[in-house]
């Protein structure tokens, strides 16, 4: 009798949960030209229904970004057709470890701080271009007082010989209670072109400041759509000729982020390689044109030659 009712619960759950997805009516977009992006991601297959597509770091850094709305992003199925998403901004950042590597600054002292005692690292992020973000530090110590600066360095060019570090941000970070933790230190920063940031901290006289932590933090996005069928979809981006889309699944947009819905994390970037050789790059242009006048001059000399000796 047991069994009997578990299994009437199990099937009509089932059915309410079937019902509910075919109420969902999902309509795909108009086709796309997937070579006209410089940048594609396969999302990984999975059942119909609601998908959360996590917006990693390349995605931030490669399409144009929260800024403009994600205006060049579209999901692709195999026919090449866009299935309409909506972007969900969410509160929490997206943390990326960052892993400091004591350093010493590839550029000449002078250039940077006249502090005799200091400690420097290297931090790698996952990429340049990344929006605006914070880096989010922490120590170990209870009693100290630090200078600390977070900035770039730039080669060398007209104002510098040897390269110059150049402050994103910088301020004095303390604690004085033995008692409790430092609170980690935070500071806002725009790495723009860069794909590492330095970190420097004045000592004075002290010892140098275990750092424990270091993270970048950055704007946490994920694109939410539902899937219609097991085909294998793709994530594009990388195009500068797209306004943000307009899709009518904005219209139901509140039931599509109450929805529950599977997580994914689109898979390795690879850039197009239709999308990278344009047909003709500028310097390619250039002599093209530079052989074309220079093959016309000689023409319009014969003719005048031609025409001299026939005169």
């Amino acid at each position: 009798m047991t069994r009997s009712i578990l299994t009437t619960a199990f099937l009509a759950a089932s059915a309410v949960s079937i019902a509910s997805y075919q109420q969902v009516e999902v309509e795909t977009g108009a086709p796309l030209d997937p070579a006209l992006f410089a940048f594609h991601r396969t999302i990984p297959d999975g059942r119909p229904g609601a998908v959360a597509l996590g917006v990693d770091p390349l995605t931030l850094a490669h399409s144009r970004g929260p800024h403009e709305h994600f205006a060049d992003v579209r999901i692709l199925d195999s026919s090449n057709r866009q299935v309409p998403y909506i972007v969900e901004h969410r509160d929490d950042p997206l943390i990326v470890p960052l892993t400091p590597e004591r350093a010493s600054l590839p550029v000449n002292a002078r250039d940077v701080v006249k502090r005799p005692n200091s400690s420097s690292y290297r931090l790698a992020l996952p990429c340049a271009n990344l929006p605006a973000s914070q880096i989010e530090i922490e120590t170990s110590a209870r009693v100290f007082q630090r200078g600390v600066q977070l900035g770039v360095v730039r080669p060398a060019d007209r104002r510098s010989r040897n390269g110059r570090f150049e402050t994103i941000a910088a301020t004095t970070w303390g604690h004085v209670d033995q008692e409790e933790a430092a609170n980690a230190l935070t500071l806002s920063v725009t790495p723009g072109d860069v794909s590492e940031l330095w970190l420097s901290i004045d000592e004075g006289d002290n010892s140098a400041l275990p750092i424990t932590a270091v993270r970048l933090l950055l704007p946490s996005y994920r694109l939410r759509f539902y899937r219609p069928t097991r085909s294998t979809l793709t994530l594009v981006y990388g195009r500068n000729d797209l306004l943000a889309p307009r899709y009518d699944l904005a219209l139901v947009s509140g039931d599509l982020l109450n929805a529950g819905a599977s997580e994914v994390t689109p898979l390795g970037e690879r850039p197009a390689r239709a999308a990278r050789r344009a047909l003709v790059t500028p310097v390619q242009f250039w002599i093209f044109l530079a052989i074309a006048v220079a093959i016309l001059l000689g023409l319009i000399v014969r003719l005048t030659r031609r025409r001299s000796d026939l005169s």
